[in-house]
């Protein structure tokens, strides 16, 4: 889960999402839970849990694969591993679950291994944008919330790439609501923005055909609030066990990430499902 900002004019490095996620994510677990990602509610009535409804949000996306037993599915950019365990577990595929981060690498094993999955799911360092697998490697390629740290155009094309003909790629992306002019970051930041507009072109540009583009901000929207009642409910207990404050956490990730006070309330931050299929040759 991010706070993004404007587009920035360039991409965040590798290091500079690892070291964002490795002074965040203490922190967001023990407040939201192993799923890093948006949660997903009915409405303003709905009390589900961040766990049900970050679930909720997994087997959404999961139901739009369109994969069975046995078949391949790449998660580009997986997190801590938890949403590629629970679409094997839904659909029976088989994941790879690829993060630039080896800490996160690391913590995904180590969920794998706690779910006896190892044999189902894997999880392997590497970046989105130059993965080392073949062409047609995967039945269907799943970006949860991780296309806000890739340059867009160059990310689709290469998980296009290794996406088999007839395949389908299924991603979330945040998007300004507004004018989009809240929170405008620069090179620095760690996560940007897309735009909904944009979206049919930035899927025929590589090749793809799209087949739902869908805002479901309404169901969305809740989270940054309820990040925020989950901290305050952790953070004395995350202080004693870190030995740092919440205030000091946060604190860290302002310079590189100014968006994060002006996004944390998350009424400026839209929320889409993109769905795409690779043609098959005539």
């Amino acid at each position: 889960m991010t706070f993004p900002s404007a587009p920035p004019p360039t991409s965040p490095t590798g290091e500079e999402i690892t070291d964002y996620y490795s002074a965040l994510g203490p922190l967001l677990r023990m407040a939201w839970g192993d799923n890093l990602h948006f949660g997903y509610w009915d409405g303003p009535q709905d009390r589900s849990s961040p766990e049900e409804a970050t679930d909720r949000f997994t087997d959404l996306l999961a139901d739009r694969l369109g994969v069975g037993p046995g078949q391949r599915v790449l998660d580009a950019g997986c997190g801590v591993g938890r949403p590629a365990l629970r679409v094997a577990s839904r659909t029976g595929a088989r994941v790879l679950g690829v993060t630039i981060s080896r800490e996160q690498v690391g913590q995904a094993v180590e969920l794998a291994r706690e779910a006896e999955m190892g044999e189902r799911v894997r999880f392997e360092y590497g970046d989105v944008t130059r993965l080392p697998h073949e062409a047609g490697s995967f039945d269907a390629v799943l970006a949860f919330e991780s296309i806000v740290h890739m340059d867009r155009p160059v990310a689709l094309r290469e998980m296009a790439r290794v996406l088999r003909p007839g395949g389908r790629i299924v991603l979330t992306d945040t998007f300004p609501l507004g004018d989009g002019t809240d929170g405008a970051g620069d090179s620095g930041d760690v996560a940007s923005f897309g735009r909904f507009e944009a979206y049919p072109g930035l899927m025929a540009d590589a090749g793809l055909e799209l087949e739902e583009l869908t805002d479901v901000t309404d169901h969305t929207k809740f989270t940054f609030m309820r990040v925020i009642d989950g901290i305050l409910r952790c953070r004395r207990e995350f202080e004693r066990e870190h030995g740092v404050s919440v205030e000091e956490v946060l604190g860290s990730l302002e310079p590189a990430h100014p968006g994060t006070a002006t996004q944390s309330g998350g009424e400026a931050v839209g929320c889409l499902v993109a769905a795409a299929r690779k043609p098959v040759a005539a």
